[in-house]
């Protein structure tokens, strides 16, 4: 069958499952487990629509009975995950054309199913984001701060709770179409963006920063 499981879908029901698996391993009532399975059963199909019997089939965690039937399960449900699509270093410099000695990264990197690709350029001090809403490769390049606070941060994408080294403060340039358009926003994210790709269920503020960031309605 057919991938039609998105990478951020699937980080989902891992967080789903982690809920089941620590009602499993804490609960000795079987009503309450059975309870969990079925509210994480609902939150699971609730993400999805117009599923075909064979889908619905494939998302039907009612054969686990045990915790150690969790990851299994994963495992054969990644078969039907899907990231983000191939892209070409052309189209890359395309989108980041305003930035000088543009450093491409390892494109081969998109086979591991990610949500966006993101990557460090440390000769520029930024963090270089593309994602492809609806079928447009869309980029913005954030500033990086110069900063050795220790306060800790959520990211915006995954709400990762971490130290300044691992989700910081990163301020893109944002396109100007009038004179009085604000120049940059800013918003906190994991920099390590492959770890982030592994935690995200939503891109809702990915998209949503992107479209302010492009000027997008």
């Amino acid at each position: 069958m057919k991938e039609f499981i998105k990478k951020q879908q699937y980080n989902y029901i891992k967080r789903c499952l982690g809920d089941l698996n620590g009602a499993f391993r804490n609960c000795v009532d079987g009503n309450i487990i059975e309870t969990v399975k079925a509210c994480s059963q609902e939150k699971i199909l609730s993400i999805f629509n117009d599923l075909s019997i064979e889908q619905k089939d494939i998302l039907d965690i009612s054969k686990i009975t045990d915790p150690l039937h969790i990851e299994p399960y994963l495992k054969e449900l990644d078969k039907y995950v899907y990231g983000m699509e191939k892209i070409t270093a052309m189209e890359i410099t395309k989108v980041f054309k305003k930035e000088k000695k543009l450093k491409i990264p390892n494109l081969d990197k998109l086979d591991s199913k990610l949500v966006y690709l993101g990557w460090i350029d440390e000769s520029t001090r930024k963090l270089l984001i593309t994602y492809k809403l609806e079928g447009k490769l869309l980029g913005m390049a954030c500033r990086l701060p110069k900063t050795n606070s220790k306060s800790t941060n959520i990211c915006t994408f995954c709400n990762k709770i971490g130290s300044e080294q691992e989700v910081a403060f990163v301020s893109p340039i944002c396109k100007q179409v009038r004179e009085d358009d604000y120049k940059s926003l800013g918003f906190y994210v994991c920099l390590d963006s492959d770890e982030c790709n592994e935690r995200i269920e939503s891109v809702e503020k990915l998209e949503k920063i992107l479209k302010s960031v492009n000027r997008i309605k």
